[in-house]
């Protein structure tokens, strides 16, 4: 279905000859240019889906861009939810402030419905945009570094070895310790064999900024991999001295010996002693390890923004640490459709939920229910700040229902 919004711009799903537009208008938006390789082109007709990838187009140019992908979301209790990936969303310099932008969100959330996913979720290059899409940051992360020679690990050594695999043998290694491993954590994404082949183990030099190719270092006890490392290399010498850069892409642990003999060998490796991680987990025990944790430099910033699409179902589908009831009102200014009263009731941690005729307890946006639904979300801290209205009372049973004791972590990007 083609939408058109004023200036008789046309929002439509684009045809793959219109890929290499679609391509380099992404890139352009996001200040950079598009990769010119067939390997590029590829890697993109397999992990997009053609149905879902929309364009805003002005005459035969495109002047904004989204995209969906279908995922899947681990929510607190371990089931795998639907969610809609929202995805490259540009608007191009010359036709800002024109409805562009509304109107590719619009025809997005409006295929997301009619797909009757009950999520849908974005990390958001721009963090002042999305709450008025009914989106909110349901996941943080700490953006961590640290310089090796200032790490002492406290305790012993875990027994298991560490063990370098070459990209070629390494993959189903690596998929076995993630799908143990998202059961058991919130936020974390389905991973399809193309997500595998053409995001997570593909390598090209133009994603390498100067560092080396990716290295998989694996941890092993008793037979069995536990954990595992996925990280880049750049040598950097100061004055003679080695100044050189690890840059950790992703640890995945299913054991805690695994994670500390892991970071005790990334911490380790001569010649490059600055140690950088873009997304460690907020409850990571890593500064914990050390015998000074402020040596482990952290910055929180926001992860995963979630919206939630169909409210019953996405409630009904986690879990909670709570029992109890409680009615509340949510607007939902995007989709009217979705605003209105209802009635959450958790008993034995099995949540239902249902519209409900009666006088809400409590109130709150569709974004404010996005950064609760993981269980990372803090409402105290959002009735502090006017987002929640309601009686201190409520705002607390809402607290202890939605919480959770490990918070949510979403290990990368889409």
């Amino acid at each position: 279905m083609a939408v058109t919004v004023r200036c008789m711009i046309e929002i439509r799903m684009i045809t793959e000859s219109e890929t290499d537009l679609f391509r380099s208008r992404v890139s352009r938006g996001f200040g950079g240019d598009a990769d010119t390789d067939e390997a590029s082109a590829e890697r993109f007709r397999a992990i997009f889906d053609y149905e879902r990838t929309i364009a805003a187009f002005d005459g035969d140019d495109i002047v904004g861009t989204a995209a969906g992908f279908s995922l899947g979301l681990t929510v607190p209790g371990g089931a795998e939810v639907p969610m809609a990936g929202t995805t490259v969303v540009t608007v191009q310099p010359t036709h800002r402030r024109r409805g562009v932008l509304r109107a590719l969100m619009g025809h997005h959330l409006d295929d997301v419905a009619v797909r009757g996913e009950p999520l849908a979720g974005l990390w958001a290059s721009e963090s002042s945009i999305y709450g008025r899409f009914g989106y909110g940051p349901a996941t943080f992360r700490y953006d961590a570094e640290f310089d090796a020679k200032d790490l002492a690990f406290v305790g012993e050594s875990p027994e298991g070895t560490i063990r370098l695999l070459d990209a070629d043998k390494v993959e189903p290694v690596l998929r076995s310790v993630y799908e143990t491993a998202r059961v058991g954590r919130a936020g974390m994404l389905t991973r399809s064999q193309a997500w595998w082949t053409h995001r997570l183990m593909a390598d090209p030099e133009t994603w390498r900024e100067g560092k080396s190719m990716k290295r998989y270092a694996v941890y092993e006890q008793d037979g069995s991999v536990e954990g595992y490392a996925k990280f880049r290399q750049k040598e950097k010498w100061d004055d003679f001295i080695a100044a050189g850069e690890l840059d950790v892409i992703e640890v995945i642990v299913t054991s805690a010996r695994a994670h500390t003999g892991l970071w005790r060998f990334l911490s380790n490796i001569d010649l490059f002693p600055k140690v950088g991680w873009w997304n460690m987990a907020v409850d990571d025990p890593l500064p914990l390890k050390v015998s000074d944790g402020r040596r482990v430099f952290r910055k929180l910033v926001d992860g995963l923004w979630v919206r939630v699409m169909d409210i019953p179902t996405a409630l009904t589908s986690r879990r909670y640490d709570s029992d109890g009831n409680l009615t509340f009102e949510v607007d939902d200014a995007t989709r009217p459709a979705n605003s209105g009263t209802y009635r959450l009731q958790v008993q034995d941690g099995v949540g239902s939920c249902e519209s409900s005729p009666d006088e809400p307890l409590l109130r709150f946006g569709a974004d404010v229910l996005g950064s609760l639904y993981l269980g990372g979300g803090d409402a105290l801290a959002l009735a502090a700040a006017g987002r929640i209205e309601g009686a201190p009372e409520s705002v607390s049973a809402l607290h202890r229902m939605f919480r959770t004791d490990a918070p949510p972590w979403c290990p990368e990007v889409f």
